[in-house]
Parts: structure tokens; sequence; C-alpha cells
């Protein structure tokens, strides 16, 4: 006589939907994040420049580089009101894609990877790499919110 067990273990029962869904919503958030991170250290550089340091986060935007080498002589209130301004974009870039739209997710990836070719027309081909491992990350990112949004929406179960 085959005996059943009431208190079968529910773990073997479930799917790991739950555990797939907050993996993609952590990775779908870190990926998002680095907008944000781009924006900061753009910012950064500039500071660290107005500082007269030497050192400069090979993490910030080609384009201010880029403008600095091209202009003969560089007015800075122009330069801060250009990394203000591409700061600003990726920050709202990043709140977008933390809210899951697509569409600017994309256009964020796609403006870093123009970026990253005026990093490479400013001969900064440290930046360059570090633009390129940052654009695996934003795309994994974007995947994540890909699958995410794809995956059927959590039903709400009612308390007993």
């Amino acid at each position: 006589m085959t005996q059943i067990e009431s208190g079968a273990s529910s773990s073997q029962t479930e799917t790991p939907e739950p555990q797939k869904r907050a993996a993609l919503e952590q990775n779908a958030r870190n990926g998002a994040n680095y907008f944000f991170w781009i924006a900061f250290f753009a910012v950064f550089n500039k500071v660290m420049d107005l500082l007269s340091s030497t050192r400069r986060f090979v993490f910030g935007l080609g384009a201010p580089l880029f403008i600095e080498r091209v202009l003969p002589e560089g007015n800075p209130a122009f330069m801060w009101g250009i990394i203000v301004i591409l700061a600003g974009v990726f920050v709202v870039i990043g709140v977008f894609a933390r809210r899951g739209n697509l569409l600017v997710y994309v256009l964020g990836i796609l403006l870093y990877l123009g970026d990253m070719l005026l990093s490479i027309r400013a001969g900064d081909a440290v930046g360059a790499l570090v633009h390129v491992i940052f654009a695996v990350l934003l795309i994994m990112g974007f995947i994540a919110t890909l699958k995410l949004k794809k995956l059927p929406s959590e039903k709400v179960k009612p308390k007993s």
C-alpha cells in the first residue's frame, strides 16, 4: 500500500519563476544604474579637471574630451554646460531605463556608443575600452529588462 506524504516539500512542486523574476529584476536594475554612474563620472572628471588634478577616471564621457581637444581655446562655462546637459540626459535615461522603457534604454545605449566613437576620435583608447565594457553591461541590463517584460505578470493571491 502506498502512503501519501502530506508534508511534501513545496520547493519541489514550485517552479523557479519567483527566483527567475527576482534575478531578472536585479540584473535589469543593475544595468539601468550604469547610466547614473556614467553621469556621475562625467561630472566628477570635470571637477577633477577644475582642481587641476592629473587624475581622471576613464569611466567618464568622451564627448567633453573630444570637444576640449577640437576647440582651440575652451570656454570653461561652455564645457560645464555641455557636461551638465550630458549628465542630465544620462540621468533621465537611467530613470526611464529603471522603469523598463525599452525605447529609451536603446537610445541611451546608442548615445553611449556614439560617445565611445568620440572617445576614439579624441585618442582615448583606454576610455574607449571602458565604453565597450559599460556598453556590454548596459546591453545585459537591457536583455534582462526585455526578458522581464516577456514574463507573465505576477498574480496577487488573495489573503485567506
